[in-house]
């Protein structure tokens, strides 16, 4: 009799337990992408980038089912549309332990980006843009055109800006990259900011994983971010090589009101700078610092140029000659954005490179 009691138990547990969080099922119908490629269509895409949220605001349900799993399903269904494609893929996953590359950046396999989906762990909070602005490293590899899609709620629990760093990847690598979003869930201020990330690419699709459910948006959805008319690809001349920037605005490097110290999370931003920088040992750069208005003009003047000096020190430290770069302070006499906010002093406090040759 107790046995019975005993397995009575277990049964209740296990069904309290499979009861508690709902779980996203959906079957592999997003299409074959690779057997469109004899169908009139040719691949537009030579990197594959997915960012998966897996913070502690993925556990929630939303339509029935845990975001989390409802996003993982989602990148599992993707896999196997994509499955024959021939390209470089990379699974980039914030929440747990911050931010991390937990798949490639290497030559894409189904199988074993199917096994890295379905290792990501849950918890953490949501640094979107800590895992924004670590894409650039991530994507420093990279070869031709990438395409980098965002599954997420939108909820980011960082000061930083999914949206300010969105655009750093976007000028860390020009016309190559597009950046697409797939909404889990329907928060407004979510839906808000996966529309802004998209749009900061200039080329991103923005859409949610209650549109993809469907096998035939899935498919299309696919079809548009690895695909084109091969006649059109014919047609479409090789992008011209971008000519060296002679202004470079470091937005994802922006400071505490009155310090001048590196925070770790912009570190990657500066580190694609070092890469850029040791490939044309011609350029000379000038490093200068800005500031907002709060403050003295004498006091901002020297805390600009502390600044530009603790960029300049990091840039020489990983390698950089140290007899290509300059620095300068400019104080508070250049603001890129207005003062009378908060959001735009934060802004002001910046560094940019002026490109002198």
């Amino acid at each position: 009799m107790r046995k019975w009691k005993v397995l009575c138990c277990l049964l209740c547990v296990g069904l309290l337990a499979a009861c508690g969080t709902k779980q996203a099922n959906l079957p592999f119908d997003g299409g074959d992408l690779a057997a469109k490629l004899g169908q009139g269509y040719a691949q537009k895409v030579e990197t594959a980038l997915f960012i998966l949220d897996a913070s502690s605001s993925m556990f929630d349900e939303s339509e029935g089912a845990q975001k989390f799993s409802t996003a993982k399903n989602l990148l599992l269904r993707m896999n196997a549309a994509m499955a024959g494609l021939k390209l470089d893929a990379g699974l980039q996953v914030f929440g747990p332990q911050g931010s991390k590359l937990a798949y490639g950046l290497k030559p894409y396999e189904a199988k074993e980006f199917a096994a890295a989906v379905s290792a990501v762990q849950l918890g953490g909070t949501t640094p979107m843009s800590r895992a924004l602005a670590d894409s650039i490293e991530s994507l420093k590899a990279s070869k031709g055109r990438i395409a980098v899609i965002v599954v997420s709620d939108g909820l980011s629990t960082s000061a930083s800006d999914p949206v300010q760093a969105a655009t750093e990847l976007k000028n860390a690598y020009g016309d190559r990259i597009c950046i697409h979003t797939v909404l889990v869930g329907n928060d407004p201020k979510g839906k808000a900011t996966m529309e802004a990330i998209a749009k900061a690419s200039g080329c991103g699709l923005a859409s949610t994983a209650a549109t993809l459910a469907s096998g035939s948006e899935l498919a299309g959805f696919l079809e548009k971010v690895f695909l084109e008319k091969a006649q059109e690809a014919a047609a479409k001349p090789a992008p011209a090589p971008a000519p060296a920037p002679e202004r470079i605005v470091l937005r994802g490097i922006n400071f505490d009101f009155d310090q001048a110290v590196i925070k770790p999370e912009f570190m990657p931003v500066l580190d694609v700078a070092v890469g850029i920088l040791k490939d044309r040992p011609d350029l000379k750069v000038v490093v200068e610092g800005h500031t907002c208005d709060l403050g003295s003009d004498a006091y901002n003047q020297k805390l600009s140029e502390r600044r530009a000096k603790a960029v300049y020190g990091y840039l020489v430290k990983k390698g950089v000659s140290a007899a290509s770069l300059s620095t300068v302070g400019r104080g508070e006499t250049q603001p890129m954005a207005d003062n009378k906010t908060q959001s735009g002093r934060e802004l002001n406090r910046r560094v940019e490179f002026a490109v002198q040759q």
